[in-house]
């Protein structure tokens, strides 16, 4: 898919590069005069707003669409409209007055190069269609097998057929966790049924056909059987491309707030050293991603079981928990996510709510939608249903917004 949006941009940029040179040097019959440098400049903002526009219509009629549906016959001409359309509001916008032959005659380069560009991608890189497992009751696999045929949709290939009382059986667990994609196709079975696909699966998740509550809550369609639309059942952040990006802002993040908090550490650690003599940082163990155990680091703030003095102002403003960052920098921690617990508690907790292992899908975080959200002593159940609300829905905006308002938590003093 980025090669694909890569190529459009490519031909948006050349269209525009080659149109706007034969202006400048040839007298063409249907226009005036050549067209000069000062007239028109091929700068950045000129070349983004062609280029740009070009994706953009070429997403709005439906050529990035992953899926298909028996209504999925993308037009280019349609695109290529939707595209004058956005240029032209796009050069208003920059107060650039767009020449009537630039305008009308790139999208015509355009409408040429495209269909080309695609031909040529399918024959060097062609699509690959997916492993696909259907999971459901006999009646809904079989309908769901009928829409895809239906649809002609060859970017997913069906491989196992399994029925939800196959899901007892331990081959068939093997079977779901190394597939590369799976889809429930009964929306109605237990809702526990999800619960298990998702830690049978892991991070990955799995698709399911939306039934009518879960239209009602779903936020965004990840695809199509037939016209039924799937919704994704996944901890987004934990793999692909969103992992990558959540770890690239863990590290650079991580790395700025140990820089900007340094004078904050020296502080600490004396007044640490003065109150109650060494050592200045401890080291906790916790539950970490897939359950793993790890050595949370902390400034010392107890003795004896006992809080110290010091120890009472930095749990107080959450100043205690600044080594953290280096968990971060570690890849032990995120800056955000759930809050790690001591395997102990964790094992105990397991008896009441058995689905608590599902936090361990993800690093746990310094900062997390549970501990700005809920009250400090919450029940587990209520803490794993905002984790897996943050696990399910993440994006870097949530995570912006969650470190905002940690920071803020922390400035009010509101720690214990």
């Amino acid at each position: 898919m980025a090669i694909l949006v890569a190529g459009d941009f490519a031909i948006g940029w050349g269209a525009l590069f080659a149109v706007v040179e034969l202006r400048r040097n040839f007298n063409l019959a249907f226009t005036q005069a050549r067209l000069p440098v000062e007239k028109f400049a091929l700068d950045p903002p000129i070349v983004i707003l062609f280029a740009l526009s070009l994706i953009i219509a070429l997403a709005l009629s439906g050529f990035y669409q992953t899926r298909a549906t028996p209504r999925t016959h993308p037009s280019f001409v349609t695109a290529i409209i939707i595209q004058i359309a956005l240029t032209a509001i796009g050069g208003i916008a920059l107060v650039r007055p767009l020449p009537r032959s630039v305008l009308l005659a790139v999208p015509v380069l355009e409408l040429i190069a495209l269909p080309f560009w695609r031909r040529l991608l399918g024959a060097i890189a062609p699509v690959r269609p997916r492993d696909t497992i259907l999971i459901g009751n006999p009646h809904d696999l079989g309908e769901a097998l009928t829409r895809l045929r239906l649809a002609g949709d060859s970017r997913i290939r069906v491989g196992e057929k399994i029925t939800l009382d196959q899901l007892a059986d331990p081959a068939t667990h093997a079977l779901l966790r190394d597939v590369e994609e799976v889809i429930l196709v009964s929306p109605d079975a237990d809702p526990r049924l999800r619960l298990e696909l998702l830690r049978i699966r892991g991070p990955r998740g799995f698709l399911m056909l939306a039934s009518h509550v879960d239209a009602l809550l779903a936020s965004r369609t990840r695809g199509w059987i037939g016209d039924q639309p799937l919704v994704e059942v996944a901890a987004s952040c934990g793999y692909g491309f969103s992992a990558v990006m959540k770890r690239s802002m863990d590290i650079a993040g991580g790395a700025l707030l140990i820089v900007v908090s340094a004078p904050l550490w020296i502080i600490t650690a004396i007044a640490i050293a003065i109150d109650d003599h060494r050592p200045i940082l401890i080291r906790q163990e916790r539950s970490g991603l897939g359950g793993e155990p790890y050595g949370m680091l902390k400034f010392r703030s107890m003795r004896d079981d006992q809080v110290t003095r010091t120890g009472s102002f930095l749990r107080r403003y959450h100043v205690d928990e600044l080594p953290q960052l280096i968990n971060v920098l570690m890849g032990d921690m995120s800056l955000v996510g759930p809050r790690p617990e001591r395997p102990e508690i964790v094992a105990r907790i397991l008896r009441d709510v058995p689905d608590f292992d599902l936090r361990s899908l993800v690093r746990p975080g310094i900062a997390g939608l549970a501990q700005v959200s809920a009250e400090y002593d919450a029940r587990p159940e209520v803490k794993l249903r905002y984790d897996l609300m943050y696990m399910c829905d993440w994006s870097v905006w949530l995570d912006v917004r969650l470190m905002f308002r940690a920071v803020s938590s922390s400035l009010a003093g509101t720690g214990r």
